[in-house]
């Protein structure tokens, strides 16, 4: 299978940040690269509806962190699960009131502790993105599917990298992450290579597969999680 492709931006935020990504969304449009968006805990209702309309329209939106970046005095490489569990909820109920559904999560850093896995596996949120790729949980929160790439910059500097062995059947993957107010001309040169190099590419939601569906109080399936617009 060719390698896979994934663009996700961050630093989403009203005014020219907000103007930013609608430009290079309607630039990988025209290339038909769907964007993979890192939205906060509290996006501006702003951002909030576009991230809510780019999701309609194929993109994957994932909770970027539990709290405001400067709320976090613990790493989420090291947070337990009982923490994990109460910021998930706090977060989940800023979502819901905004009306933003989200498709996984990827922490600030990168990196995930395996007590914020199994938090966001029993909300039903089991699609994460981190330093080593993208991974699918399951009900405790250990990853069963994966598509592993350390992260890179526009430019294919690592922002973390680390060594991972990769299965013969799994596809390789190019993850490109840019702060949307940053070098998104470098992003869109990248992205030209990429996809003359042959790389496919995809949201982070489409590269492991259909989310878990989560046992809801009845007894019965949810396949949704915050979602009033899926």
């Amino acid at each position: 299978m060719p390698p896979r492709l994934l663009v996700s931006v961050t630093g989403l935020a009203p005014g020219a940040p907000l103007a930013a990504a609608v430009a290079l969304c309607d630039d990988l449009d025209g290339r038909r690269v769907p964007l993979t968006l890192l939205a906060g805990p509290r996006p501006h209702p702003e951002v909030a509806a576009f991230a809510a309309a780019r999701r309609r329209a194929g993109d994957s939106v994932l909770l970027h962190g539990f709290r405001s970046v400067h709320d976090e005095p613990r790493p989420y490489r090291r947070l337990p699960v009982l923490e994990a569990r109460l910021r998930l909820a706090g977060a989940a109920r800023s979502a819901e009131a905004l009306g933003l559904g989200v498709d996984g999560f990827a922490a600030p850093g990168w990196a995930v502790s395996p007590g914020t896995r199994r938090a966001l596996a029993e909300a039903g949120l089991d699609l994460v993105l981190d330093d080593a790729g993208v991974h699918r949980l399951d009900a405790a929160g250990v990853p069963t599917t994966a598509v592993v790439s350390p992260v890179g910059g526009p430019a294919g500097a690592g922002a973390r990298r680390r060594l991972v062995r990769r299965p013969a059947e799994v596809p390789a993957l190019r993850h490109l992450t840019v702060d949307v107010t940053g070098a998104t001309d470098a992003l869109l040169r990248a992205v030209d290579v990429a996809l003359a190099a042959g790389e496919l590419p995809a949201a982070a939601g489409d590269l492991v597969g259909r989310r878990r569906a989560r046992r809801t109080a009845d007894g019965g399936l949810d396949p949704e999680l915050w979602s009033t617009t899926a």
